[in-house]
């Protein structure tokens, strides 16, 4: 039993860990670097990981926490700017009603808007008219 136990945190670990992966700016796609810094030019404090076969960078412009998804191309596949609690739709609020929210974010993929919101140390995503949603 111990052993199986074992073996299930180990293959978890391994999993999560296969997700999202820090990564050397250095390493980075040309076209992904290009786009970054043309976008981007005045971000502080960049960090970069590995998602699958995208890369994202979180970084601090103009005092807002972003992050962005780019593809191997460089093209945007999804931006998301930390916002706080009182920028939630009020149907967000309500929905999360009775929950302490940690963190708050708005997101922007594929021409749509969603908010997240964290608490517990979970994340619950709510379309942009606040209807809550599993996956966008």
């Amino acid at each position: 039993m111990k052993v199986s136990i074992l073996m299930i945190a180990i293959a978890i670990s391994i999993s999560t860990g296969a997700f999202s992966q820090k990564m050397d700016a250095a390493k980075l796609p040309v076209a992904v670097k290009t786009a970054f810094t043309k976008q981007y030019s005045e971000a502080k404090g960049v960090k970069w990981d590995k998602e699958n076969s995208d890369f994202e960078a979180s970084f601090k412009l103009k005092g807002e926490n972003l992050s962005v998804l780019f593809d191997l191309k460089g093209m945007v596949v999804e931006t998301e700017k930390g916002i706080t609690v009182k920028e939630l739709p009020i149907s967000v609020q309500t929905a999360m009603k009775g929950k302490k929210i940690k963190e708050a974010a708005i997101i922007t993929k594929n021409g749509k808007t969603y908010y997240e919101a964290e608490s517990g140390g979970k994340d619950y995503l709510f379309d942009d008219k606040g209807v809550k949603v599993e996956k966008y």
